[in-house]
């Protein structure tokens, strides 16, 4: 973990010669990993995103970046997600997936280490399955691959625990780990295993005894570049019952490995604690003339938290150069010419060199975890509480390897606990974590890779509005969306948005404008190599107005995007309704249909008329009464047609009323009598269309010549308005008490003055007969006979 490799890239199909050069390269071209600056701030957008668990390991292969970890899950640069436990690979160029390299993994992958020829990748950790298809496997925590990332079932080593580092030469797989058993021999925290068929290496016992943290024995193994000189970081104080604490340098020369006469005094140079239980990280120089190590421990340097470099040549006990105290933990270590890159769960670093032999800042009162990770201006953060010495750095630093200074490197990450991977290749720096974000807030998931590019890049990049187009009128904006793209890598867009109306800016907030011109918040999904699509959105609704953005790109080496200018309108808010006009006609109205000529008036989809498009109207004379429209005024403000549902949405034009012209019908039925003398006169009256209004009945007498005017007659002519009650009518208590012919005549009115006249009506006539003379005689009785019927009866 955190090993630098010297190495020289591989394209595609390796040939034999190829892999003569690359092993030649590899071997006696440096330069190969010389950076010659700091690596950039930041981490690329388009390469897989691992969602859950945390990576511990990365390693260049070719054109291919593998990773390893103890996730689940992965987002593609397309934003699918896969299931792809423990271990996958991607283009190194196009971020895409290696989706040749999909294996099944039982457990996590701790480390990966590509030997110096390049035809080889090792892993190690926790598995002990591995399936490929149909076939299974069971290297058990050590496997070694092809370059094609095919299991090489020949290589037969194992391991009985935990492997947490490898370093590798052609010939020699070196491990380190919580294993008492490799291949079947035991070893104690490092072993040495055959690079082709795994079996143990008789020649190398180095067993760690007295382990401050039981059962954990060796965190970390690296190997000079000539092959000859291998250093291993553990938790004891001896090899095979030879004092060397913490760090051990093994003389692999020759045949059997030895013990270097090269130690450090680890219970020496410690002030209060020792902290082995706490080492982390070890990694070597590209020029092998020193090591780093580093590790926790409650912020007690030179020990603990801190940084300590040690030249790897010389013989006795070797003092360090110096110590980089980091204020909490250090979990991995990389170095390159130019920089020694730390990660850890610190949150700063030290702003002054280290003397000769000395430490940077040597401080009794410790801040271990006290500070918050995100907020250089915390009390308790070193940057704050010592401001003459520390600066703030938020879980990865960058040191200047002579002195232990922090450089100016500062991309900082999210991590939970921490970073737990730097792995430096030559085209930059491989970061593991346990969390999603590393440079400024840039989604990366667990793995972030901080990449040169390759060439020098000297093309700037470019930027483009996708939507709202320019010169677009719309309703409505949601989203601001565009495009960038940039040789290399593009490393930031800024967007602004301005209201040209009221000379104001959409804020950092995204949802409120201000006269402050100010950057809106960008969302960034990388597409490709180089290629991100951008959008802001829009959380407010925008005031009709004229609308300007101004874009531009940045990509990894600072060079920006010519400012792009574009811009859209919103008009006022479009409005439609529906009513009768005078005719009783639909008339379909609108207003706020700014610039554009024209608007079409729709009726249940189908066109009708074209109008001005403000304050107009149209009547629709076509409309059937009794029928329901749908109405809606039709504009296209960007060629696309967009339509403006009138209210209300269904509208009925109503039926007119029935022209009356027929008088009601009067019927006579009888004359009652209530009391001697005295009838009630009744009929019905009905009326087809408007309905009866009122009704008039005259009474005459024919003897007389009277009229009655309802209480008594008179010579006057008279009428009355009987009750109606619905069809029926009644004129109740008539005076028919004299004896004579009365003539009836009646008339009948309609709701629409329609009369029905008496002539045309029935005209019944009532004759009142005269009364009997009173009978006042009784009446005369005789008898006449008895006669016998039978004896004793008669009649």
């Amino acid at each position: 973990m955190g090993v630098f490799k010297i190495r020289a890239a591989v394209g595609g199909i390796i040939s034999i010669l190829t892999l003569v050069l690359v092993a030649f390269f590899a071997n006696n071209a440096a330069t190969a990993a010389n950076h010659g600056q700091l690596v950039t701030e930041s981490p690329r957008r388009d390469v897989p995103v691992v969602l859950d668990g945390s990576v511990f390991a990365h390693e260049q292969v070719g054109d291919r970046i593998f990773v390893g970890g103890d996730f689940q899950q992965v987002q593609l640069p397309d934003g699918t997600t896969i299931t792809q436990p423990y271990i996958f690979a991607y283009d190194i160029d196009t971020g895409l997936l290696d989706e040749s390299f999909r294996p099944v993994l039982n457990n996590a992958v701790n480390a990966l280490e590509l030997n110096p020829a390049e035809d080889a990748l090792y892993v190690g950790g926790r598995f002990w399955r591995w399936e490929v298809g149909n076939q299974t496997a069971f290297p058990n925590r050590i496997a070694k691959l092809s370059v094609d990332g095919t299991l090489d079932t020949s290589f037969q080593g194992s391991a009985g625990s935990l492997v947490r580092a490898l370093a590798v030469t052609n010939s020699k797989v070196y491990l380190a780990g919580d294993f008492n058993i490799v291949s079947g021999a035991s070893r104690d925290g490092f072993a040495a295993v055959d690079a082709n068929t795994g079996a143990i290496d008789p020649g190398f016992v180095m067993n760690v005894e007295n382990s401050a943290i039981s059962p954990q024995l060796a965190r970390g193994i690296v190997v000079s570049s000539d092959g000859n000189s291998v250093f291993g970081l553990h938790h004891g104080t001896h090899i095979n019952g030879t004092r060397r604490d913490a760090v051990a340098k093994f003389d692999v020369s020759g045949a059997t490995a030895s013990l270097a006469d090269w130690q450090i005094d680890w219970e020496g140079q410690t002030r209060f604690r020792h902290c082995r239980e706490s080492l982390r990280d070890i990694a070597i120089s590209p020029n092998n003339s020193f090591i780093v190590i580093g590790g926790q421990g409650a912020d007690n340097p030179p020990n603990c938290d801190s940084v300590l470099r040690y030249p790897t040549a010389g013989t006795g006990t070797i003092a360090f150069d110096w110590v980089a105290r980091m204020y909490s933990s250090v979990f991995s270590l990389a170095v390159s010419d130019t920089a020694v890159y730390v990660g850890g769960h610190f949150c700063a670093a030290p702003r002054n060199p280290a003397p000769p032999g000395g430490i940077t800042h040597d401080r009794t009162d410790g801040t271990a975890n006290r500070c918050n990770l995100n907020d250089p201006t915390d009390a308790d953060n070193p940057s704050v509480k010592f401001p003459n010495d520390a600066v703030f750095r938020r879980q990865l630093a960058a040191l200047n390897p002579n002195n232990g200074q922090a450089l100016s490197w500062d991309p900082g990450s999210n991590a939970d606990l921490g970073t737990f991977d730097l792995t430096v290749i030559d085209r930059g720096l491989l970061a593991g974590m346990d969390n999603d974000r590393y440079g400024d807030n840039i989604l990366t998931g667990r793995s972030g890779f901080f990449d040169f590019g390759g060439p020098a890049d000297t093309e700037a990049p470019t930027v483009s509005v996708t939507s709202p187009a320019d010169g677009d009128i719309l309703t409505s904006v949601s989203a601001l969306t565009g495009t960038a793209s940039d040789n290399f890598s593009v490393t930031g867009v800024t967007v602004r948005l301005r209201n040209v109306t009221t000379d104001q800016w959409l804020q950092a907030n995204g949802s409120s404008f201000a006269a402050a011109q100010a950057d809106a918040p960008v969302t960034l999904t990388a597409t490709g190599l180089g290629t991100v699509d951008w959008s802001v959105a829009v959380g407010t609704t925008l005031s009709p107005g004229t609308y300007q953005i101004r874009a531009f790109s940045t990509d990894q080496v600072g060079q920006t995007a010519t400012t792009l200018v574009t811009s859209f309108t919103i008009p006022g808010a479009q409005s439609c309704s529906v009513a009768l006009n005078g005719a009783g006609e639909p008339r379909i109205s609108w207003s706020g249909f700014a610039n554009v000529n024209s608007v079409s008036v729709r009726r249940d989809g189908t066109f009708l008329s074209l109008g001005a498009p403000l304050n107009d109207s149209h009547d629709d004379s076509t409309a059937v009464a009794g029928s329901s429209y749908s109405y809606a005024v039709r504009w296209k403000p960007n060629g696309t047609n967009i339509d403006v549902q009138c209210s209300p949405a269904s509208f009925t034009v109503p039926t007119p009323a029935a022209t009356d012209t027929t008088p009601p019908v009067v019927t006579f039925a009888t004359a009652t009598t209530q009391s001697p003398g005295i009838v009630s006169l009744t009929g019905g009256v009905t009326d087809d269309i408007s309905g009866v209004d009122r009704m008039r009945v005259n009474v005459f007498n024919q003897q007389t010549g009277e009229y009655w005017d309802g209480a008594a007659w008179t010579a006057t002519w008279r009428w009355i308005e009987p009750t109606i009650t619905g069809s029926s009518w009644t004129l109740p208590n008539v005076d028919l008490t004299d004896t004579g012919t009365y003539q009836v005549l009646l008339w009948a009115w309609d709701n629409d003055n329609n009369r029905a006249n008496w002539p045309d009506n029935p005209q019944p006539v009532i004759t009142v007969g005269a009364a009997q003379a009173a009978d006042t005689t009784p009446p005369v009785v005789t008898f006449a006979t008895a006669t016998t019927q039978s004896p004793g009866i008669v009649s």
